[in-house]
C-alpha cells in the first residue's frame, strides 16, 4: 500500500482504544491507518468510514465487518473489532506489512508461473473457506489481495460479499473488469462466481495485463458476454497450453462449466503450470525444416529413449514396486518433514490447513492413510495445523 501524507486524523484515538498513526490507504469514503491497539498493546490496520458516506454504503460497511469476521483462514485477513466513533465508523483488522497484487503487477509485470500457482493455491484456500462459511466474497481483484513480507497471499474487503443463499441482486457493485458475467446478467451468484474472479486475478498475474482492459463503463461489463473466455497463450505464446485451458475454463461465461471450486482451480492450475511433461519434453520434439536430424537431436533421442528402456526393465524386474508402495505414516511429523518423506517414498503431495488445535506446522492427518498401497506418484493430501514458514526445512 502506498502511504500518503495526510494527517487528518493522525493521532486521533477512536473509541478511546486505537491511536490512528499514519494513513495507508485510500479509496471511495473510507480511508485505511496503521493504528495503535492499546489496550493490547499492538499493532492494527484500521479502516474508517466517514461521516459524508451514504446509507447504503454505511450499510454495507457493517456488513462487511460481520461477515468478514465469520471466516477465518490464514489467507484471510482477520477482523479484530468494528465500532463508531462519533459519525465514523471502523473496522479494526489485523495488520499487514507487505503489498497488493495490483501494486506488484504495476511494478513486475506478469510474474513466474510456479510463484503464480503458490499466490492462486493460497487464494483459493481463502475463498473455500469463505464460501464454507456460506458466503460468496464477489470482489476477487488484485487490489483486494495482499502479499505480505514472507510471501503470503491474504484476502480482503468483504465489502460487497453476501450470503451464498440471498439470490438478490440488489446493486450492481464491483469494478466493471472484475465482475462475473451472471453477474451483469443479473442471475444469482454461487461459489463459482468467486472462481470466475480468482481465473481473472491469475490471468492478470501470468501475463502483466487485465483480462479485460479498458475504461470501466458498460462497454467492458457487454464485452465478457459478447465474446468467449479471453487466453492467456495470446498474449504470451511461451505460457503452456495446459495452463491456458485451466484459465480459459475458469473464465467461462456459463458458470456450470467453471472449476465448482476455487480449490479445485488452483490445484488444476499447479498441475498445469508443474507438469513436467510439457517442461522437460516440448523442446525435445520441437520441429525442423531440415530434411536431416541435426546430430545433436539425434544424441538427445537416443538419451531419452535409454532412459525409457532402462524404465522399462526396471518395472519387468520389480513389478510389485513398480505398481505400488505403501504410503508411510507422517502424521504427527512437521509439514516440511512430512513433504520429503512422502516425496522420498515417491509420492506427490499436496497440504492444506486443517481446523482445531495442536502444535504448529505439525501434520493431524493424511489420505491414502499410513499403509495404503498405492502407485508411485499418487497425491497425497496432508492437513497440518497453521504455523509460520511450515514448509521450510527445519534446522
Amino acid at each position: 500500500m502506498t502511504v500518503t501524507t495526510d494527517s487528518d486524523l493522525s493521532g486521533r484515538l477512536l473509541a478511546g482504544r486505537y491511536r490512528l498513526v499514519e494513513r495507508i490507504g485510500r479509496g471511495g469514503t473510507a480511508e485505511v491507518w496503521r493504528a495503535r491497539d492499546l489496550r493490547l498493546d499492538r499493532d492494527v490496520a484500521v479502516k474508517v468510514l466517514g461521516a459524508e458516506a451514504d446509507p447504503a454504503f454505511r450499510e454495507r460497511f457493517t456488513t462487511e465487518a460481520r461477515r468478514a469476521a465469520a471466516v477465518s483462514h490464514p489467507h484471510i485477513v482477520t477482523v479484530f473489532d468494528e465500532g463508531q466513533d462519533g459519525t465514523d465508523a471502523f473496522i479494526v483488522m489485523e495488520e499487514v506489512r507487505g503489498r497488493s497484487l495490483r501494486d506488484i503487477i504495476a511494478q513486475r509485470g506478469a510474474l513466474p508461473a510456479a510463484e503464480v500457482a503458490t499466490l492462486v493455491r493460497q487464494i483459493g484456500g481463502a475463498l473455500d473457506a469463505t464460501h464454507r462459511a456460506g458466503l460468496v466474497h464477489l470482489d476477487v481483484k488484485p487490489a483486494n489481495v495482499i502479499v505480505d513480507d514472507a510471501s503470503n497471499a491474504k484476502l480482503t474487503d468483504f465489502g460487497i460479499a453476501r450470503a451464498a443463499r440471498d439470490s438478490e441482486e440488489r446493486e450492481l457493485v464491483g469494478t466493471a473488469r472484475y465482475i462475473a458475467p451472471e453477474r451483469v446478467e443479473g442471475r444469482p451468484v454461487t461459489p463459482r462466481t468467486d472462481v470466475y474472479g480468482l481465473a481473472l486475478v491469475a490471468y492478470e498475474l501470468l501475463t502483466g495485463r487485465p483480462a479485460f482492459p479498458g475504461a470501466e463503463n458498460e462497454d467492458l461489463l457487454r464485452d465478457r458476454l459478447d465474446r468467449g473466455p479471453p487466453h492467456i497463450r495470446s498474449v504470451d505464446p511461451r505460457l503452456s497450453e495446459a495452463a491456458d485451458g485451466v484459465v480459459a475454463r475458469g473464465l467461462a461465461r456459463d458458470p456450470e462449466r467453471r472449476y465448482p471450486t476455487a480449490g479445485g482451480f488452483a490445484l488444476a492450475l499447479s498441475d498445469a503450470v508443474n507438469d513436467p511433461v510439457t517442461r522437460v519434453l516440448r523442446p525435445i520434439i520441437a520441429t525442423s525444416s531440415r530434411r536431416w536430424p541435426r546430430v545433436d537431436s539425434l544424441l538427445a533421442l537416443g538419451v531419452v529413449l535409454a532412459i525409457l528402456i532402462g524404465v522399462v526393465l526396471f518395472f519387468a524386474r520389480f513389478p510389485s514396486t513398480a505398481a505400488g508402495a505403501g504410503v508411510p505414516r507422517v502424521t504427527g511429523l512437521k509439514l516440511d518433514q512430512a513433504i520429503t518423506t512422502l516425496q522420498g517414498a515417491g509420492f506427490q503431495v499436496r497440504w492444506d490447513v486443517a481446523s482445531g488445535q495442536g502444535p504448529t506446522c505439525s501434520v493431524v492427518s493424511q489420505d491414502p492413510s499410513a499403509g495404503t498401497t498405492a502407485g508411485r506418484g499418487t497425491y497425497v493430501m496432508v492437513l497440518y495445523i497453521s504455523g509460520k514458514d511450515c514448509t521450510k526445512k527445519s534446522d
